[in-house]
């Protein structure tokens, strides 16, 4: 049994884990082009952070810090290929290992968004 988990979800978990990355990459190429346009806007610099705050608030994002220019966003980002790969490896102990790994060792990806200059 152990083996025909490791022929197939192994190699899976793989595949989904370089699949998820690209999409996290399209992802905040998108989120910079939407900063980008709500920036080119005319309107005042409270109502483009409340028009990012809002889209990083649907996106599953938690606001950290914000101030009159500046928003702090973070969020744990889940992966799939990454819990097909623990599990394809580690069979049964799998599972409670990525638990443990997500709960306790993953870091949330922290996003930082100024207003006042070029940066994003």
């Amino acid at each position: 049994m152990t083996t025909i988990i490791m022929l197939f979800i192994l190699p899976l978990g793989i595949l989904v884990y370089f699949f998820d990355k690209k999409v996290q990459k399209n992802n905040k190429a998108n989120f910079q082009h939407y900063i980008s346009q709500v920036k080119a806007t005319d309107i005042t610099l409270k109502e483009k952070l409340d028009k990012i705050d809002e889209m990083y608030y649907q996106n599953g994002y938690k606001r950290i810090l914000r101030t009159d220019d500046t928003l702090v966003v973070e969020k744990k980002h889940f992966n799939l290929g990454v819990l097909l790969i623990f599990f394809g490896a580690l069979a049964y102990f799998g599972l409670p290992l990525y638990y443990l790994y997500y709960r306790f060792i993953l870091k949330p990806a922290r996003i930082e968004i100024s207003l006042q200059d070029s940066s994003v």
